[in-house]
């Protein structure tokens, strides 16, 4: 079998040597100082480079990987109260999602923090962003690291996941499916990321308080969560739920909107006029399937489709991207409850305070919802993803009883 490696330059080997050459590869512990190390340059380098530099998504990841960040991140596993260690799962085989470019590094980097050895491949219709991270990588990164690409094969992946101790998937529920059919080594363990979607949760009474100066950075905070990634990814917010009685919800709305405006216009955000079709198509089979209230499209960069008062989830469940949110109003948080199920990943939130939110996570009992972060953060990676801790899931338990 022969697939494409990518570092330290595109060349075709077969997938048995790149295979031998990782099992060969030496082992690292969790948070060695090594893979730590090697993480840290890394961020150095992406934030000393200027075209990486405007890529607002390329500086997040080359902040989370900050030597400073890491090494929170190392406090917050101080060895097992059990006496158990930690050891990394072995062979890691990757598989991301097309449609985020910087998802491949996040998944590769938590596993390297975890010691893990790994193939991660990477798709043909990945971005230019990914191929400039991918080259930066390539500068650093050792043996225990193969990038690879092949078009859909399921012998190819049926050969890694043989080989491999654990299998990362991320990506919609239809080829997470496809992948799953592919059997696994019968010691292998799987993590998968599946379909998921997020909302945001703001206070109306709260936005109609702030100055104009203060709005102006909520509205970049929304952009970032909405507009980056043109609202594919699965922690962007595809629903706007405000707050509070009707007639303050209905003024913050207006005042958000124009603002959102003049952001969208000084970041010089654009879409595609097909993009643009397919939103104004969404909103109609939206209004067609009901209940909706209105559609708000005097931008194509912004559409809300309004779903009226009380909790309410879309009555179309295909989504453009780009900027198109499904809007409604409830009084008080506990409300949105109907609203949640396992298909919920992230809520975003303004002006709600951390008891509300607890009470909220306690009334879903984990029916739904795994991160509860404040406006701007839909999008900072961490640790702890969808629920489940990743070192935890990408590394293993050695118990020592002496």
């Amino acid at each position: 079998m022969i697939v494409t490696e990518l570092l330290p330059k595109a060349t075709q080997r077969p997938l048995a040597e790149i295979l031998d050459r990782l099992d060969a590869a030496p082992s690292l512990l969790p948070f060695d100082p090594a893979a730590l190390g090697m993480l840290g340059d890394l961020s150095r380098r992406i934030l000393a480079a200027k075209d990486l530099a405007r890529q607002a998504d390329a500086v997040a990841l080359g902040y989370w990987l900050r030597p400073t960040n890491l090494a929170r991140l190392a406090d917050r596993y101080p060895p097992l109260a059990d006496g158990s260690l930690r050891v990394p799962a072995g062979l890691a085989f990757h598989i991301p999602p097309s449609n985020v470019d910087m998802m491949f590094a996040y998944s590769w980097a938590a596993g390297l923090i975890a010691g893990n050895r790994q193939i991660v491949r990477l798709s043909r219709r990945r971005g230019e962003l990914a191929d400039r991270l991918l080259a930066v990588i390539g500068e650093l990164a050792d043996t225990r690291s193969a990038f690879i690409e092949y078009d859909r094969d399921d012998a190819i992946t049926a050969a890694i996941s043989a080989r491999c101790d654990l299998r990362v998937i991320w990506g919609g529920d239809a080829a997470v499916a496809a992948i799953r059919a592919v059997p696994l080594a019968p010691h292998a363990k799987e993590t998968v990321f599946a379909d998921r979607l997020s909302m945001t949760l703001l206070s109306a009474p709260t936005m109609l308080a702030l100055d104009d100066a203060a709005l102006t950075g909520l509205a970049g905070r929304l952009f970032n969560d909405v507009l980056t990634f043109d609202q594919m990814a699965c922690s962007s917010p595809r629903r706007l739920i405000w707050v509070g009685p009707a007639e303050a919800a209905d003024a913050a709305e207006k005042r958000l909107t124009t603002a959102m405006a003049a952001e969208i216009r000084r970041r010089g955000y654009r879409i595609a006029t097909a993009t643009a079709l397919e939103k104004y198509a969404a909103a109609c089979r939206a209004a067609i399937r009901g209940p909706v209230r209105a559609i708000e499209m005097r931008r194509t960069d912004w559409v809300l489709v309004d779903l009226g008062d009380g909790p309410a989830s879309p009555p179309d469940a295909s989504h453009p991207g780009a900027g198109l949110l499904y809007r409604c109003r409830v009084d008080d948080v506990v409300a949105i409850a109907p609203m949640i199920d396992r298909s919920v990943q992230t809520l975003t939130h303004f002006g709600i305070d951390r008891a509300t939110l607890e009470n909220l996570a306690r009334l879903l009992a984990g029916k739904g919802i795994d991160r509860m972060v404040p406006l701007g953060e839909a999008l900072a990676f961490d640790l702890t993803w969808d629920g489940y801790d990743l070192i935890d899931e990408f590394t293993r338990r050695v118990v020592i009883r002496p």
